[in-house]
Order: C-alpha cells, then sequence, then structure tokens
C-alpha cells in the first residue's frame, strides 16, 4: 500500500480526480445559481402583471378578463394572493381577492397541493385554503392538523377555523388542547374572531377538575378572557389542587369575593402560587390585604418579593406618600430595597 501511495501515476490519477471534483462542484454552483436567477426573474415577471391587478381589486370591482396563471406561477401566484389577503381593509376588498382566486382556479390546485405538493407548497395552499372558505378541503386539513410538523399542523388548525369555527371547536378542541407544542398565544390569536363558538368547549374543560388538558384550557380562557363561573374558579382554587392549577385559576380571578380563598395561597409552600397571589391581590385587593402583603416582602424568593412590592405600588387605593412611608418603618433591608425598586419603576413609567 505504501508503494502504490508513492507510485507516480497514483498521484497523477489522484490530482486529475481531485481537479475533476473542483469542477463538477463549480458546475454545481453555477447552475444553481443560473437557476435562482431564472426563478427570481420569471416571478419578477409574474408580479409585474399580477400585483397591479391585484391591488387594483383591492379598490374596485374585479377585471373580466384575467390572464391565465401558468404552472410554474401557481406559488408566485399563492404568496402574492395570501400577503394582499391579510391586509385587505374591507369584506368588498376579500370578496374580490376570493373571486380572482376561484376564476384562476387556486382552489384546484391548492387541494393538489395540500396532499401531494412540497412543504411551501403545502403551508401556501392551507392559507389559501382557509381565506377561501373551502369545505372540500376540510377531511385533508384535519389530517394535517396531526401532523408531526407544528407550523403545518396548526397552520391547518387556523384553516379549519377560518372554514367553520363551530365545527372546528367541535371536532378539534380535543387536539388542540392536547397538542403542547402549540404555543397558547398563537391559538388565542387564532381563535379571537371565532371565541363565542370556543367558548362553550373551554368553558366546560375547565369544569372537569381532573381534565388531563386542565391548565391548557385554563390559559386560554385567561386569554380569550372568557367568563368562567364563580363555582368552578372556587373548586379551582382549592388547595389540595396541583400547583400548576391553582396559578392558572389565580391567573383568572377577578372578583373580590374570591378573596378570601385567594388569601391563604399568600403563604402557599410554592413560592410560583405565593407570587401570582400577590399580584392578584395587587388587582382586587382590600385595605387589609396591605398587612399581609408587608410580609412577602421579606420572602426567601427574590420574584415573590418582587411580586408583593408591585403589588402594593399599584393598589389604587394607597398614595404614593402612603407607600413612601411604609418603605421608611420597613425594618427588613430586602423588603425597603425591593419596595425602592417597585417605586422607582412606577415612577418612570
Amino acid at each position: 500500500m505504501p508503494d502504490l501511495l508513492s507510485h507516480p501515476l497514483f498521484a497523477a490519477w489522484l490530482g486529475i480526480g481531485a481537479i475533476a471534483l473542483s469542477l463538477v462542484l463549480i458546475l454545481l454552483l453555477a447552475y444553481l445559481r443560473y437557476t435562482l436567477r431564472r426563478r427570481t426573474q420569471a416571478e419578477r415577471s409574474f408580479l409585474a402583471v399580477w400585483r397591479p391587478l391585484l391591488l387594483s381589486s383591492l379598490q374596485s370591482s374585479v377585471a373580466t378578463v384575467l390572464p391565465m396563471v401558468a404552472r410554474h406561477e401557481r406559488v408566485y401566484f399563492l404568496k402574492l394572493w395570501n400577503q394582499l389577503m391579510r391586509s385587505a381593509s374591507s369584506n368588498e376588498a376579500a370578496e374580490n381577492l376570493i373571486a380572482i382566486a376561484y376564476s384562476v382556479g387556486a382552489d384546484r390546485y391548492s387541494r393538489r397541493f395540500l396532499t401531494r405538493g412540497k412543504r411551501v407548497e403545502c403551508l401556501l395552499a392551507t392559507l389559501t385554503l382557509g381565506h377561501l372558505r373551502d369545505h372540500a378541503s376540510w377531511d385533508a386539513l384535519v389530517l394535517q392538523t396531526m401532523a408531526a410538523d407544528n407550523a403545518t399542523a396548526i397552520h391547518a388548525f387556523q384553516a379549519l377555523v377560518q372554514i367553520d369555527a363551530a365545527a372546528a371547536a367541535q371536532q378539534l378542541t380535543p387536539l388542540m388542547l392536547a397538542r403542547n407544542d402549540w404555543a397558547i398565544t398563537h391559538i388565542a390569536g387564532i381563535l379571537q374572531p371565532a371565541h363565542a363558538a370556543f367558548m362553550l368547549p373551554l368553558l366546560e374543560a375547565a369544569e372537569e377538575i381532573r381534565a388531563a388538558h386542565l391548565v391548557r384550557a385554563l390559559r386560554l380562557i385567561e386569554a380569550l378572557q372568557l367568563p368562567l363561573s364563580h363555582t368552578a374558579i372556587l373548586k379551582l382554587l382549592d388547595q389540595d389542587n396541583d400547583t400548576d392549577i391553582i396559578i392558572a385559576a389565580l391567573r383568572i380571578a377577578s372578583d373580590a369575593s374570591l378573596l378570601p380563598h385567594i388569601r391563604p395561597h399568600l403563604q402557599h409552600p410554592d413560592w410560583r402560587v405565593r407570587g401570582q397571589a400577590a399580584k392578584v391581590i395587587g388587582r382586587i385587593g382590600e385595605h387589609p390585604d396591605v398587612n399581609r402583603l408587608i410580609p412577602l416582602l421579606a420572602d426567601a424568593e427574590w420574584w415573590v418579593r418582587y411580586r408583593a412590592a408591585q403589588s402594593l405600588v399599584g393598589i389604587p387605593f394607597l398614595s404614593m406618600t402612603e407607600i413612601e412611608l411604609l418603605r421608611n418603618n420597613l425594618s427588613d433591608r430586602f423588603a425597603r430595597d425591593m419596595l425602592s425598586q417597585a417605586i422607582a419603576e412606577r415612577q418612570t413609567l
């Protein structure tokens, strides 16, 4: 083997192979750049024709004669069309865009993209079918909500809510609560225009104290500001419940009549519960609660001290003079420092 490596002919062939490989890589790179340039030019040519046409449809009626969308232009059309649908400022503008999409067959090839397209094509098709309220794609979109890919699944869920919010609430609420990879803020944004359809399923989920996904249901109820019953909140605030359930219940507590059930949580063993209880007291507390918050300024956990200080500074019936007097009378240095920080933060607002 050493003799072969040192042979001049072997070295020559090795050099030729390296040069050939370099040439192949150079040609491949040149081809990729050429392809990208052609696609960019093709998209620019498409936009030069279609952007003015679609923009004009936002202000006036749809043109009677529309250019044909070639097969290679379908993705360009869906990208542009969905951008404009998101910016449509009136129902008339949206209806004009929808009429154009149907005229060029966007509903038909979007259904094909949904089941047989690449990932980008599938996502664009999902957005399109949702805007079109396309009931024919319902079953295919339901399958997409079960996809492992988070973006694919949540966009399909959004499309289904757009198509038929009531049916989506009935069929997909368990899935929505089970998918922990769907961010609560994202789901709440999707549900906001259709929150009435999801109100009953979410409130029913919150009534079952042993529900597997109770905390997520409560977080959505909070985000959508749905009216959970007083009786249900009392059950959720029970000290025997899991910590996460109590915290979620405290986050939605807004009635002063709940204070007798909230105050005991100021001494809860878990600092997260103590901090959340202090925050709630700052919103709905009464004069006697000031003396309940003061000891928390010396809590072992920084966040509890911070929440207690914020609540004391934010309580509407305490003047700044009273708060400063309270701070000056504190014997604990850490408590004084935390209340001073909260005072400074309020003064900068």
